[in-house]
């Protein structure tokens, strides 16, 4: 079984824990947008930096009162979009968005850019992807941002459209080299063009900027699988384990390296039985 066009299932793609849980292609989007610093703030500017600490029940109430002010209007509507998004409270965000989209302050052009990546959210979550890629190059050409070529590259690779997105998280992972999770996902997608040795020479690069990350091992081990060096992946797998004992990629990846080749996985978890018996015992258990 060629593996390279899987990743990471991850089921509520924009659930707040996705950032956490999910592999780099399933992280959710935050990109902070602030307005102009002033010695005493306002009331939206307090919503603002609520919004960004998370505090959503502060934020929304403000914000919805700046609804009526036609100078926050466009800004106010945006904010209570990407909270309805984040609640899956899809009625409320299209509204939200319609009434944004209504009075977007057109001179801001790197907030009319988030506002276009929030679109494009919503638009996932109606399964529109079309119209996604479209918010997503509009927010580009507006605000040619790292995240946002993050972003495009990603919804590109999972259209499996991967000439398209290995241009777009190039750029990415170019703007931003100590993103770990954009040089991950750069080379998935370079593996799954079947580029290896350019997908390996970026995991490379990676487990060696970041070897106690365990995902660095993990996508590593897949395109290994790739090429049929089943004891390579195996030992990336298991190294993954070391660091996380819970990584959901090397965990799903080694009942599939085993099912090539039984012999090496079972020898390997073996012998790293002797150090720790009950974790490799339990995963050890999930292969049988």
């Amino acid at each position: 079984m060629n593996i390279r066009n899987i990743l990471v299932v991850v089921l509520a793609l924009f659930a707040v824990q996705a950032a956490v849980a999910g592999g780099p292609l399933d992280k959710k989007p935050v990109k902070k947008v602030t307005t102009k610093k002033v010695e005493t703030k306002s009331d939206f500017d307090k919503a603002v930096d609520y919004f960004f600490d998370e505090k959503y029940d502060e934020a929304y109430t403000i914000f919805k009162k700046e609804l009526n002010n036609p100078k926050h209007k466009g800004y106010a509507a945006t904010y209570i979009a990407s909270m309805m998004i984040d609640a899956d409270e899809v009625a409320a965000a299209t509204e939200a968005i319609n009434k944004a989209q209504e009075s977007l302050p057109t001179h801001d052009s790197v907030f009319c850019a988030f506002f276009h990546g929030e679109a494009a959210r919503l638009m996932l979550a109606e399964g529109n992807n079309d119209a996604a890629l479209d918010h997503l190059s509009k927010a580009i050409a507006l605000d040619p941002d790292a995240y946002y070529f993050d972003r495009r590259g990603k919804l590109l690779h999972k259209l499996e459209r991967y000439d398209e997105a290995a241009i777009d998280l190039a750029k990415a992972a170019k703007m931003n080299p100590d993103d770990m999770d954009a040089q991950i996902a750069l080379g998935c997608t370079l593996d799954a063009q079947t580029k290896f040795d350019e997908a390996l020479e970026i995991f490379n690069a990676v487990v060696k900027k970041w070897p106690k990350a365990a995902n660095s091992y993990a996508y590593r081990a897949s395109t290994y699988y790739n090429t049929q060096d089943f004891a390579a992946a195996t030992d990336d797998a298991i190294r993954a384990l070391e660091l996380d004992g819970e990584n959901e990629h090397a965990l799903w990846l080694l009942p599939y390296i085993k099912a090539q080749d039984a012999t090496v996985v079972t020898e390997k978890l073996n012998a790293k039985r002797s150090s720790n018996p009950a974790k490799w015992d339990a995963v050890i258990t999930t292969l049988e």
